[in-house]
C-alpha cells in the first residue's frame, strides 16, 4: 500500500478495509475513496437522512445501529437494521435522492463516502464493482423476502424476524444448540417492524416459547433456537416468505 500523508486518512483507509464490500477494492482505490470521505458522528432523534432528500453520500457505519424505513403503498415500514462495517445510503451511487429514511438507534460514528468518488471507484476497480453488485442483489432479495412475509401469520413473521436478527446480532457458544441475544429488540421496536401492536408481539413471543423456538432468560436476554425458528418461518409462511 502506498504511504499515506496523514493519520486521519490512514484511519479512514483502515475503517474502509474492514467493510466486507470495500475490502475487495485495491489499496489505491481505498485511498482515493478515503481521501474524498470524512468521519462524522450523529445522535439524537433526527434522522441521519430522509427518504426523498438529495443523496450525496453513502455512509459506512463504524459504531452504532441504524434502522432503515421506506414508504411502500403509502405506509412507512422498516426494511432493515444495520450496524458497524455495513454501508447504508448506497443508492446514492445510482440515484439523486435517498429511497429510505435512516433512523439512529444509538449514537453513531460513520464515514461519509461521496457518491462521485464511489462512482469513479466502481468504474475503475472491477473487483469492487463485482462485490458492490453482489451486495446490491443480496439486499434486494432480503428486502423482498421481508416484505413478502407481511401477509404471513404474525408468529411466523416474528419467527423469521428473530431468526434474521439472531444471525446478525446474536452470539453462539461452541456446542450450544441456541443463539444468545443479549440485547433483544423491545416489544415496541418489534411491533413497529412487523406493523402490529405490542400486545400481539407479547402473545406471539409466548407462542414461540411454547413451541420451544425461544427461551426467555433473566436480565432480558433470549435464547433462540435457529432450527425451530427456521422450521416455523419456512414451513408455515407463504412462498414469498420462505
Amino acid at each position: 500500500m502506498p504511504p499515506l500523508p496523514d493519520d486521519p486518512l490512514r484511519d479512514r483507509v483502515d475503517l474502509l478495509a474492514r467493510s466486507p464490500v470495500l475490502k475487495r477494492a485495491s489499496p489505491d482505490t481505498l485511498i482515493r475513496i478515503a481521501s474524498a470521505g470524512s468521519t462524522t458522528q450523529a445522535e439524537g432523534p433526527d434522522p441521519v437522512y430522509t427518504e426523498g432528500s438529495p443523496a450525496a453520500c453513502a455512509l459506512l457505519l463504524v459504531r452504532g445501529t441504524v434502522r432503515l424505513d421506506a414508504t411502500i403503498a403509502e405506509r412507512t415500514v422498516p426494511i432493515g437494521w444495520y450496524r458497524a462495517r455495513e454501508i447504508i445510503g448506497d443508492e446514492a451511487v445510482y440515484e439523486v435522492t435517498y429511497r429510505t429514511t435512516a433512523i439512529a438507534l444509538s449514537p453513531l460514528t460513520f464515514v461519509q463516502l461521496p457518491a462521485r468518488a464511489l462512482r469513479a471507484a466502481l468504474a475503475s476497480d472491477a473487483e469492487l464493482n463485482f462485490a458492490w453488485g453482489n451486495e446490491q442483489y443480496r439486499r434486494m432479495v432480503e428486502t423482498q423476502l421481508r416484505l413478502g412475509s407481511l401477509g404471513a401469520t404474525t408468529h411466523v413473521r416474528l419467527a423469521a424476524f428473530l431468526l434474521h436478527h439472531a444471525r446478525r446480532f446474536g452470539s453462539k457458544k461452541g456446542g450450544a444448540n441456541h443463539i444468545f441475544l443479549e440485547e433483544k429488540p423491545t416489544a415496541s421496536q418489534i411491533a413497529a417492524y412487523l406493523g402490529v401492536v405490542r400486545q400481539t408481539v407479547q402473545k406471539d413471543l409466548d407462542k414461540l416459547e411454547a413451541l420451544r423456538a425461544i427461551e426467555r432468560v433473566s436480565g432480558g436476554g433470549l435464547h433462540l433456537f435457529p432450527e425451530v425458528l427456521a422450521r416455523i418461518a419456512g414451513n408455515e409462511g407463504p412462498p414469498s416468505s420462505r
